[in-house]
Parts: C-alpha cells; sequence; structure tokens
C-alpha cells in the first residue's frame, strides 16, 4: 500500500509525480492513531483497495484523474 500524508498527496494531485501514474487518491482514518491518511492507487493496483475494513476507516475519495470519453484516465499533457 502507498499512504502518503496529506503535503504528497496534493503533490501527486498536482502533477508532481507524474510518471508515477497515480489515478486516485482515499483519504481515510488510520486506524493506529485515528490521523488522517491518503491511500494512492497506481495503475495496475485494485481501485477498490482502500476499501473500509480494520484498517481503513470511514474512507472517502480525495481525487481520481480525469478520464477521456472511453473511461481511459488522462495523464501528462493530455488532461491539461
Amino acid at each position: 500500500m502507498s499512504t502518503v500524508d496529506k503535503s504528497i498527496a496534493d503533490r501527486i494531485i498536482a502533477g508532481e509525480f507524474e510518471e508515477d501514474h497515480a489515478f486516485k487518491i482515499v483519504k481515510y482514518k488510520n486506524a493506529f492513531d485515528g490521523s488522517d491518511a491518503y491511500g494512492v492507487v497506481f495503475e495496475g493496483n485494485d481501485p477498490n483497495r482502500y476499501k473500509a475494513s480494520e484498517y481503513v476507516i470511514a474512507p472517502e475519495l480525495y481525487w481520481e484523474r480525469p478520464k477521456d470519453a472511453n473511461g481511459n484516465y488522462i495523464y501528462g499533457s493530455e488532461a491539461e
């Protein structure tokens, strides 16, 4: 799993790590200390990997990459 803090999540959204092909970020409460955590889902990963569980509490979609007319995620300059 790729859990990051808010500052890294926001940098991903801003396009700083475009080459990693992240397509979704889920915000949730961390089961260990109740703090906010941000689960990053990358191309090739299960899109539901941050579903509610004993470790992922109250998940909500924080960001999802735009899609084209065919439902494919848009990367790089195509997203602009």
